[in-house]
C-alpha cells in the first residue's frame, strides 16, 4: 500500500502543479516565474531583486529578465533602498490587478482537482497536508519556491504567517 501511496502523492503534486501553472501563465499570458514573481513581490514589498531570484530559484541575470519584462509591462516598479547596492520592488496598482487573476486562475484550477471530494474529504485532507506541510523544507528560500503561487492570507500554517509578521516588522 505504501508504494502506491507514494507512486499517487507524486502523480498527484505534478497534477496540482501543473494545473496551477498552466492557470497562471493563462492568466498573465507568461511563463510560471513570471506569475510567481508577482505573488511574491505583492507578499513582501520592497523586496530586492537578489531576493526574488533566490525564492524563484533563478539565476541573477533570470532574476533580472523577469523583473525587466514585470517593469516593461508596467506591473512592478523599482525603487532605490537606503543601501544604493539594492533596488527595491513594489506592485504597481496593475500588478495588483494581474496577481489577482493570477490568484483566481489557481483557485478555479485546483477547485477543479477538488471536485470529486465530499466536504469532509476536502477538510481531512486539509488536516493531512498541513501535517505534511513540516516535512517539505528546512530553509526559507525552498519553503518560498514552494509556496510561490500560495495566498498567505490563506495559509493555514504559523510559520508561513509568521514570516509574513517578520518582513511586516522589517518594513
Amino acid at each position: 500500500m505504501e508504494l502506491q501511496l507514494i507512486n499517487l502523492i507524486g502523480a498527484a503534486a505534478i497534477a496540482i502543479s501543473d494545473s496551477i501553472q498552466n492557470a497562471a501563465k493563462e492568466a498573465t499570458g507568461n511563463t510560471a516565474s513570471f506569475p510567481a514573481a508577482l505573488v511574491i513581490v505583492e507578499r513582501y514589498p520592497t523586496i530586492t531583486v537578489d531576493l526574488l531570484g533566490q525564492y524563484l530559484q533563478l539565476s541573477q541575470s533570470g532574476a533580472a529578465r523577469v523583473v525587466e519584462r514585470l517593469v516593461n509591462q508596467n506591473l512592478v516598479e523599482r525603487h532605490q533602498g537606503n543601501d544604493r547596492r539594492f533596488v527595491h520592488l513594489q506592485l504597481t496598482s496593475d500588478g495588483k490587478t494581474m496577481v489577482e487573476k493570477v490568484q483566481q486562475a489557481k483557485i478555479a484550477a485546483v477547485s477543479n482537482l477538488l471536485k470529486p471530494l465530499t466536504a469532509q474529504e476536502q477538510q481531512q485532507l486539509l488536516s493531512t497536508l498541513s501535517k505534511m506541510a513540516g516535512q517539505y523544507s528546512n530553509t526559507e528560500v525552498l519553503e518560498e519556491y514552494i509556496c510561490r503561487f500560495c495566498d498567505v492570507s490563506e495559509c493555514p500554517l504559523q510559520v508561513c504567517q509568521e514570516r509574513l509578521e517578520a518582513w511586516e516588522k522589517k518594513g
